[in-house]
């Protein structure tokens, strides 16, 4: 038999007293460690549920719960030869006398131990407090929310006809999209799928750090495109394009057109966010 070179780690996990992040590649036993520090746990607490296992996926929270009962019901048995299956059996027996002593019969009463998923960890919560949550009728998890942020896009577009609070910043936006609906409800519905990206960043109090922040961070993307393409031009080709680029703008007549910004144009556009303007107009030619 083997011994598991890091079973002092393995050991110190499952310690109560601390908390541990514990990484490991698949099938090197975090399953088991994790039963074992829930085992340990139940040893020590007067009610099952005031122990919380949180997972990501409800064949997780099955998987745990089954190992966990597997590990109670061996318990009544003969110890296993392996090291940590006898660690795992010593707890889980630990656990037996701790259900005795306080009438748990968790082994008939498996819905007592709190092992969950993320979602219905959080569904629970709102549950608890209806008033606080606003929803008015008990939560439920959609498997599809795509019909729900199309939804919640059309609420906010809403604001510019009934002239509710946002509607001067709903105007603003579209202005800056050439009055398409359309094209402003498909970017709500896809900030709203990654609001976890975003949402902790809003700040009411102070606007100028964060304006500042979005802003660097999109000047970083500009210039990082640009520098891929600048690498797209030879050298031969950048003298020859950027003269007839200045030519054509010379004989635009007056427009809006992006063209017409390299009509002082001296040198070949950078890679900086402030030469976007030129690269704009190489784009229009």
């Amino acid at each position: 038999m083997s011994a598991i070179h890091d079973a002092a780690a393995r050991a110190r996990a499952i310690d109560p007293q601390g908390s541990f992040i514990v990484q490991a590649p698949a099938g090197s036993g975090k399953t088991e460690l994790l039963i074992q520090r829930f085992l340990r746990l139940l040893a020590t607490v007067q009610r099952p549920e005031e122990i919380l296992a949180i997972t990501f996926t409800r064949k997780a929270a099955g998987e745990m719960r089954a190992r966990l009962l597997q590990a109670l019901q061996a318990a009544g048995g003969p110890a296993p030869e392996s090291a940590h299956g006898r660690q795992t059996w010593q707890l889980a027996r630990a656990v037996l006398e701790r259900d005795a002593q306080l009438g748990w019969q968790l082994r008939d009463n498996p819905s007592l131990l709190s092992i969950q998923t993320i979602d219905s960890f959080n569904a629970s919560l709102v549950r608890r407090m209806p008033w606080l949550s606003r929803f008015g009728a008990v939560p439920e998890i959609a498997d599809d929310p795509v019909p729900l942020y199309r939804e919640a896009a059309r609420r906010v577009l809403q604001r510019l006809d009934e002239g509710r609070a946002g509607q001067v910043e709903v105007a603003r936006v579209l202005a800056h999209l050439d009055n398409r609906m359309d094209l402003l409800q498909d970017m709500l519905m896809a900030m709203l799928a990654r609001r976890d990206q975003w949402l902790r960043h809003l700040d009411r109090t102070d606007h100028a750090r964060w304006r500042a922040l979005l802003e660097g961070a999109l000047s970083d993307y500009i210039e990082g495109r640009l520098q891929n393409l600048g690498r797209l031009f030879p050298a031969s080709l950048q003298e020859k394009l950027l003269a007839l680029a200045i030519y054509a703008a010379d004989n635009l007549p007056e427009s809006d057109r992006p063209l017409t910004h390299l009509a002082a144009c001296a040198a070949w556009p950078g890679t900086r966010s402030d030469d976007l303007r030129s690269w704009l107009g190489l784009a229009d030619l």
